[in-house]
């Protein structure tokens, strides 16, 4: 089935006032566009990437890299990667096989606010038999949770990530609440320190907090602050590339570091879930412009 095949099946399949199926702009991705009384927003099904987030009377709260690879199998850079069943480069693909697969869409449901929910799933063989399932709900806050299931007859240690790109008007004058006291490892020295209640960037950061607060991103070029919350997420990532490894990324612009910051609710490194045989673990993200 070709991406048009699989719209017009979708469209015909799930009918909503507040959502549509299409293809995202300069690409061939099947994506889910949501537009109702709370915000407008965009999931593509390939990876069951979000693309996009706008609370109504705001602007774009998500970034996407103008330099992205927007046809499968290559990942989407920007937006929001899922990081799953791993996180990290070990093993191959970077962070896990569940962004640059195909998702089902199982559901879209209007609830009794006015917003609306994507349902997603996802099974998996290798490394591990998992059964993936993502509800993306658009209201006033934008709300993802991801849910793993082991289906295997052993033990699986899961590494996961929201890993939502945002976007922001210049990194310098963006600074982190809500951290103050966290554990925190460095991945580029390979230090360990302890988090600073405030905190902004003036080099490439890639930081692991062991924490499970909620983070405030305060963005003074554009006056705004995002609250980012969690639920069942025992570690979050602040990364930003910075000059030198922004210019190494092929699918990233070499000037796109000024306009976005990454903050990630996790559970990776020390965090990592044990999932038994049969048992399941959810983690949720949520994201709301104050």
């Amino acid at each position: 089935m070709n991406t048009q095949e699989m719209v017009q099946d979708l469209n015909s399949k799930f009918q909503s006032d507040s959502i549509r199926f299409g293809i995202w702009e300069n690409s061939d991705l099947p994506t889910i566009f949501v537009a109702n009384k709370y915000c407008q927003g965009a999931v593509s099904v390939f990876g069951a990437h979000v693309l996009s987030y706008i609370p109504a009377g705001q602007q774009e709260v998500l970034m996407m890299s103008k330099a992205s690879h927007l046809a499968a199998p290559k990942a989407i850079r920007g937006g929001i990667p899922l990081c799953w069943p791993w996180f990290g480069g070990d093993p191959q693909p970077t962070h896990g096989t569940g962004r640059i697969q195909f998702w089902n869409v199982t559901a879209v449901i209007r609830e009794a606010d006015g917003s609306d929910t994507i349902c997603l799933t996802l099974s998996i063989e290798e490394p591990h038999r998992l059964d993936a399932s993502l509800k993306v709900n658009f209201g006033k806050k934008l709300s993802i949770t991801l849910n793993t299931v082991n289906q295997g007859d052993t033990a699986f240690v899961l590494a996961e990530g929201i890993h939502t790109y945002f976007s922001i008007g210049e990194i310098s004058q963006c600074f982190i609440h809500g951290l103050g006291g966290a554990k925190a490892e460095n991945r580029v020295d390979n230090t360990e320190f302890v988090a600073a209640d405030t905190f902004g960037f003036e080099a490439e950061t890639d930081n692991i907090y062991y924490s499970t607060s909620a983070i405030t991103i305060e963005d003074r070029a554009w006056n705004r602050k995002i609250l980012v919350e969690k639920l069942n997420s025992n570690t979050s990532v602040v990364w930003n590339p910075w000059i030198a490894k922004s210019q190494r990324m092929p699918d990233f612009g070499d000037e796109e570091y000024h306009n976005m910051v990454c903050v990630e609710a996790t559970n990776c490194a020390g965090a990592k879930i044990e999932l038994a045989p049969g048992r399941a673990h959810s983690i949720t993200q949520l994201i709301s412009v104050l």
